[in-house]
């Protein structure tokens, strides 16, 4: 008599995300190497060319999405370090004057005796990363993003937007992304944590960027809250110190 197989629903869908990645990897793996190979033919006509480069943009443009969509996935393994986040902003400041670009003014307050988060270092520069890129998209030619962090209060409400439930920390530093443009409308802020979805005309966006911030924000035992009104939005990326996890 065989014995019926349970399996936990959240652990299938990681495993199923993380080998789908895997698989989709390996074969752009080799497609960018042949695609390679065949742009470095000196025979090629212009027009052909033109061709090849605008299939390596969108093989490109695949491999990020397997990128984004494995982060969506719990990590099967995070390496936990302490995080000093005045050194990080500072470490990333040249990454966010990219996204930013010459058109968006770009103002960075990160003060230098804030408490340590607990954190895998990668993850939380994807999640800052998407939240910056949200908010310099939304902004606009001649837009300002301003980025500060902040100690937020010790008896923070743990009714937080997304789907999980955060355990109350004893303190939380507090990420805050904010943006001069045209803010979210009411009947979207239930849908915009919500993978693919997305407002934005352009054709190559997937809308994975909050739903990625979200679900890597979570895995440190994070939140994140937002506020939008016409003309002000502010993403706040809540975390908790070093200390609450001693």
């Amino acid at each position: 008599m065989q014995t019926p197989m349970h399996i936990n629903q959240s652990d299938f869908h990681d495993q199923l995300v993380r080998g789908l990645t895997h698989k989709m990897n390996n074969i752009l793996s080799l497609f960018h190497g042949y695609l390679g190979l065949l742009m470095d033919d000196k025979n090629l006509d212009a027009s052909t060319l033109a061709g090849l480069g605008r299939i390596k943009d969108g093989a490109l443009a695949a491999t990020e999405l397997m990128d984004r969509t494995k982060a969506l996935a719990r990590p099967s393994s995070i390496v936990w370090r302490e995080v000093n986040l005045a050194d990080l902003f500072e470490s990333m400041r040249p990454s966010f004057e990219e996204i930013a670009g010459p058109s968006v003014n770009l103002q960075i307050d990160v003060p230098s005796n804030l408490p340590t988060v607990w954190a895998d270092i990668a993850r939380l520069k994807m999640a800052i990363t998407e939240i910056v890129s949200n908010a310099c998209e939304a902004s606009g030619s001649g837009g300002l993003v301003k980025i500060d962090v902040q100690s937020a209060e010790s008896q923070l409400s743990p009714n937080v937007n997304g789907p999980a439930k955060v355990t109350q920390p004893i303190t939380w530093v507090s990420i805050n992304v904010t943006d001069y443009g045209s803010g979210i409308a009411p009947e979207l802020t239930e849908k915009i944590f919500h993978p693919f979805f997305t407002t934005k005309q352009d054709k190559e966006s997937v809308g994975l960027g909050l739903p990625v911030a979200l679900g890597l924000i979570q895995q440190f035992g994070g939140a994140i809250r937002f506020k939008s009104k016409p003309g002000l939005t502010t993403f706040r990326l809540l975390m908790p110190s070093r200390s609450s996890r001693m």
